[in-house]
Formats: structure tokens, sequence, C-alpha cells
């Protein structure tokens, strides 16, 4: 009785922790945390930092679209003042228009110390004369509802118990500095909702040095605790956004712990476009501190700390633009770091446990909306069902729609089952297949584009699946995939039935033929680093095998492998992309052909001049960034990546065969008056090259190009977007 009253008693006394001994702890670190060091006035430290903007397709594999690098100084003074001076920059893009430093103000956390959160967002401070405005209607919102000032609140605050709930206390590792053992102690902390709260919170890990208290590192996400959110806004479009962080601290000159490495991810997903996640990542680290102190300053440890005042000053463009000294090259930092790091601090929506959710919103934004020659505007609706605890990795995905010209309806309903580093699916479907070939990881030739551009290079057939598969991941997503499926598929003809698009555009062409028939098909692919792809900034290598075989009324057999290289050195860019396949069979459908050429990868030539059942394309591209004019660019609020001009020389490449007389008889087959095939073997490797100015970091590009294989004319050119 007396052990239940005393339970009773530690619980009443500690509500907001999971022991009084963790009270106590937490209390001494919110001592030793509220200000750095009597003796330390200030530091300036070397910084690299990387900016990324990437695409995350549903598998984690990552796309990178653009990559920003920039070196500064970082200095910080005991008063507040934090002042980042870059002084280097250097970027690639795939076709932004705009620098991730419109959205970044502040790109680390200069201390840890202090009663509230400093994470890129300047505490709060405005810093414009819209951004006075916008705080003060905010704060008088606030006043007006009887909630206090919206703030990011410390987890070791002064008045930390009013936000936060603390678990753990456990020592987690044991790290060796200089001839100190440190031990780590981790403490869990979870903001509180209240329903009068009104503040930015930490949510995840609190890692300390045992002995001294100090901050080792926080690792977790930001949450918004406040009832100024918009959930009605949230359910409609199904958006979620989060903002992950990791601040880890090094011992500097045995009795300071200051910023060693930073990372900050702004990962959102936006249901209505589906499984695709957008995320902004920055990743920095500190080097070659040169700490000042004064032993004769008389403040204490217990000192609040003045509010941190951030700004962002560049060197002169001719020094920003020639700086050489960097540590990482392009895309490095970002790379060794994945969206999956955070799983565990995950919003619910994305975790894998929980109660079962369901929600309807499309696996990608074709299945509900999109145009084409084919079907006309297509409608439909999806839903997904994750089942979580109910039965921990399996999802449930439907969807149904209609072409408004075809009336032809298509949809299906498929499953997976995630098991470690298993990923089980099963799926039945009707579908608009896209005849395309070598496609890339988030092309699948089916959008709303059409409808807008009046272009549409592709085309389809009508197939029927049902297929059993399974991936194996190899260490991760990053590393390597192996995808094994077998499957029943029927094969329908289709034809255009649209002339031409909405507005005005050229007449569509008409829809090349397939031949009908079911077949059972069994696929094996492989792929290595699958963030290294002609369509990702990502450098490295990157490799895909593909084998395929179809036995029934359709009975063929196709390999196919794809090389993949980037690399950056010294303001010099390479990046190539080789695929190759073969299709074998006595009576090949003309679906199964490689068919090249036009814009896509000789443009030299016209729409799928060349075809047959052997076929390689290559692409290759030498540029050089100069050291000048890289410094970004500031137009009123927006900040562009900066002039950046380069030279480079690209080479775009194919071949094709028709190797036997069913090859060429499916050359026929495609279409046409059946006497001349609509694409033709290319007889010898045909080849455009070209010579380019980029801008804007490679964002955009014009140049000439002009055959190589034969004679012919230099034509100007103009690219927006990959100059690869």
């Amino acid at each position: 009785m007396f052990a239940l009253a005393l339970l009773l008693q530690l619980q009443v006394a500690d509500p907001n922790y999971a022991s009084h001994a963790l009270r106590e702890f937490v209390a001494r670190a919110s001592v030793e945390n509220r200000a750095p060091p009597p003796a330390l006035t200030g530091y300036n430290v070397a910084v690299e930092s990387e900016l990324a903007f990437i695409l995350r397709d549903s598998l984690g594999r990552e796309i990178v679209g653009q990559v920003e690098q920039l070196a500064a100084r970082a200095e910080w003074r005991r008063d507040g003042e934090y002042n980042l001076h870059v002084i280097g920059f250097r970027s690639q893009s795939l076709g932004s228009p705009y620098s991730a430093l419109s959205f970044t103000r502040m790109l680390t956390v200069p201390t840890l110390y202090g009663d509230r959160l400093v994470v890129g967002v300047n505490d709060g401070l405005p810093r414009t004369r819209g951004d006075t405005l916008s705080a003060r209607r905010s704060a008088a919102r606030d006043s007006a509802a009887g909630r206090e000032r919206f703030r990011a609140i410390h987890p070791l605050a002064v008045d930390r118990d009013r936000y936060y709930d603390f678990a753990g206390g456990d020592t987690v590792a044991t790290i060796y500095v200089r001839d100190r053992a440190v031990r780590v102690l981790r403490v869990i902390v979870t903001p509180r909702h209240r329903p009068d709260a009104n503040f930015i919170g930490f949510r995840g890990e609190l890692d300390f040095d045992a002995d001294r208290a100090q901050l080792v590192r926080m690792r977790g996400r930001l949450e918004s605790v406040t009832p100024n959110s918009n959930p009605l806004l949230a359910r409609a479009t199904g958006a979620v956004a989060i903002v992950y962080m990791e601040l880890e601290n090094a011992e500097i000159d045995g009795r300071y712990w200051l910023p060693a490495f930073q990372r900050s991810e702004f990962q959102a997903q936006m249901g209505l476009l589906g499984d695709v996640r957008p995320i902004y990542r920055v990743v920095s680290r500190f080097h070659d501190y040169r700490t000042q102190e004064d032993p004769a300053l008389q403040t204490t440890a217990t000192d609040s700390m003045a509010r941190t005042r951030a700004t962002l000053t560049f060197a002169s463009r001719d020094s920003v633009s020639g700086f050489g000294g960097w540590r990482d090259n392009l895309g490095i930092a970002s790379g060794r770091v994945s969206s999956d790091d955070f799983d565990e601090y995950a919003p619910d929506v994305w975790r894998p446990t929980g109660q079962p959710i369901v929600s309807w919103w499309p696996r990608a934004l074709e299945d509900i909306a999109r145009y084409n020659r084919v079907e006309g505007m297509f409608t439909g609706v999806a839903t997904v069902v994750r089942f979580r605890d109910a039965m921990p990795g399996l999802t449930a995905r439907a969807s149904l729609g209609i072409g408004w010209e075809s009336q032809s309806i298509r949809g299906g309903l498929s499953a997976s089952l995630a098991r470690g580093s298993w990923i089980h699916g099963a799926r039945a479907e009707r579908t608009l297949a896209n005849t395309a070939d070598f496609p890339l990881i988030l092309e699948s030739g089916l959008s709303i584009g059409p409808l807008f551009g009046g272009i549409d290079d592709n085309d389809y057939v009508d197939r029927w699946t049902a297929a059993l598969g399974t991936t194996r991941i190899f260490r991760s997503v990053d590393r390597a995939l192996l995808t094994v499926e077998a499957a029943a598929v029927e094969d329908r003809p289709e034809i255009a039935r649209l002339k031409n698009g909405v507005f005005g555009s050229a007449p569509f062409r008409a829809n090349r033929n397939g031949l009908g028939g079911t077949y059972l098909r069994g696929r094996a692919q492989l792929e290595w680093h699958p963030r290294v792809t002609g369509e990702s900034l990502s450098p490295g290598l990157g490799a895909r095998i593909l084998a395929e075989a179809a036995a029934g009324e359709l009975d063929w057999r196709r390999v196919e492998v794809r090389l993949a290289a980037r690399q950056y050195w010294h303001g010099i860019v390479f990046a190539s992309r080789i695929d190759g396949g073969a299709v074998f069979g006595d009576v090949l459908p003309p679906q199964m052909l490689y068919e090249i050429g036009g814009a896509r990868d000789l443009p030299s030539y016209e729409y799928k001049e060349f075809g047959g059942d052997r076929a390689a394309v290559g692409r290759g591209l030498a540029a050089y960034y100069f050291p000048f004019l890289r410094a970004p660019l500031r137009v009123g609020r927006l900040i562009l990546p900066g002039i950046s001009p380069g030279i480079g020389a690209g080479i775009q490449g194919g071949w094709t065969d028709a190797s036997s007389d069913a090859a060429r008889i499916a050359l026929l087959g495609l279409g046409g008056d059946g006497i001349t095939p609509l694409s033709r073997p290319t007889e010898r490797i045909r080849a455009t090259a070209d010579l380019r100015v980029t801008l804007l970091s490679g964002a955009i590009g014009f140049g000439i190009a002009r055959p190589v294989d034969r004679p012919g004319e230099w034509t100007p050119f103009f690219l927006w977007g990959a100059s690869f």
C-alpha cells in the first residue's frame, strides 16, 4: 500500500517526466545549456553547405533536380549576432529558375544553447516590411484569441514544463574526445498538446554529455502545436509538410560543445498529386574553429542568451565565383543521407504503424486525370488503404476511371506487403500502356500535358494485366533493387480518336499499331544505384538490367541494359547514359520493337524514324562552368542561382537493326501503306552533335547542332530544363 502511494505521489510530482531522476537531470541540463560557458564570447568557423531539391518516388528513390553548394565563414557573438558570410557558391540545375536561398535565410544554427529554437527562420524576427506586417497581424490574432505569442520553444527552456514531456534517460553510447570518455545519455522529448497551446515544438531525441549535462545532439522534427492550423484544407488536398532536423555538436578546445554537422530537411506531399514527395534538403559541416574567449568575463552560466540576430552576406562577386577550396564535390553531401532516415519521426499518415488509414488519393495524378489522343480526357477516382497495425506492411489500392472519347473504363486493384527488405505485390489492372522504349524512373508517358501543349509523342496499347511480384532491397534503396514478376497479360490494339489538341495544336499523329493477343510474361530487373540516372543530378555510376520472356499467343524475349554516369571535377561536368536492348521471337509484336528518333533521342531525325529488334541509344555531355558570375542574384525577395555561364559539347547517337524476317514484318505491322515501313533500321550509327552555351548553372542552354553521320546544316536550338 505504501509503495502504491509513493508511486502515485511521484506521478503527481512529475507529470512531465518518466522519473524523478530524469526531472533532476533535465533541470541540471537546462541550467548548463541556458548559455555557453562564461569564458566563450564568440567563435569563427568555416562552413560548407549543400542545398538540394529532390523528388522521392514511392519506393524511396531520390531524383535530384537542383543542387547548390556554398562555402562560408560563420561568425557568432555572445550578444546574439550571427553572420554567415558566403565566400564561395556553385550550382547545377535541371531547370529551376530560382535559388534555394530564396526560401532559407539561415542555413545553420549557431548554437543549441538558449530558451528558444532558432532553425532557419531567424527566431521569427521580421526582416522586411512585409514580414513585419505579417508578424503584427499574427500577433494581433493571437492576442484577440487569448493565446500566447507563437514562438519556437527549446526543450530545455526555463518554462519547458508548460510545453514538453520527457522520457528515456538511458546511456546509449560512449564516445571518446581527446583523452576523455564521454557517456551519451538520451532523452526523448514530446510536445504537449494543450487546448490553448500555440507554439512550434521539437519532437525527438536529445543526446547529452552525461557528466557535464551539455547538449551534444538533437534529432527529430519540428511540430506546430497551434489552433491556427487549417486541417480542413489539408484534408481536402492531402497536404502534409514536415521539417526534420539533425543538429550535432563536437567538443571544441575540450570545453565547448559547438556545431559540427547540421541537417535540415523539408518534406512535403500533396495527396492529390500522388506518391511523389518533394524534398528540400540542407546539409552543413563545420571545420576550423577559432574560439574567442575572455576568462575575466563576469557572467555566470545561468545567464540567458540574447536573441539570435542572423544575417546572410556575400563576399565580392568575383571572390564568390572564383572560390576553389571545396571539400566535397557537388551532390556528395546530400547524397550521403536519405529521406528515410527520419522514418521514426514521420507524421502519422506516413508511418507504417498505427490505426488503419483510408484515403482517396491516387498513386499518381494520371490515375484520376490525364489527356491523350486515344482516350481524350480521362477522369477517375482512386483510393488507398494502409492496414498498418491491423496487418503490418499491407497496403491496398484501387482506381477506376473513364476516357471521355474512347468510352473505355480503365483502372485496377493492387496490394503490396512490405517485410523488412522485401516488398511483395499483386495487381490486376487495365491500363493504357505506353510503348516508348528505355523509360526513366518517373516517366509513364501519361499526363495532363497534351491538353495544354497539344503534343502527344507516345503510342499506346490497351493492356490487361494480372501479376504477382516481389522486390528485394539490398542494404538500402540507394544501393540496389531486384524486382521479379510473373504476369498474365492481354494486349489489344488502340487507335487515335482525336485529331487535334484543345488549343489548336498541329494535328495528332495516328497511334501506331500493336498486335493483339494473350501471353504469360516473366520479368526480372536489377537496379544498381537507382538515384544515378539521366534525369538526376546525383553523381556516381548507375546501372539497370532487364530480362523479360513471354509465351502464348504473343511469344517473345527481351534483354535491356542501361549504364549512367555523372561526375563533377573542378568546374567540369561529365555526364552520359547508354541504353541497349534486343528482342527475340519468331513472330514479333510491333509494340515490342524499339523505335527511336525525334527530340527525345535523335533530334536531327523525324519522330520514331528508326526501328528494329536491336537498338542502342546513347548520349554524352562535357561542359565547363566558368569561375565567374556564379554568385546568386537578388531580384526583390527572389534569389536567382547566378548567371553561371558555361560552354559544352554534347552528342546523341542511336542505332537500330532488323536482324530477322520477323523483325522486318513487325516493322511493316506498325502502320502505313504496308510497303514502306513507318520505322526502318538505321543501317549505321546515327548521331547528332552540338555546341552549346548554358546559363543559370545549366538550367537553360542554346547553341547549334548538326548530324555527324551524314552531311547536314548546323541548326540552332534552345533548351529549357536539363542541358543533358
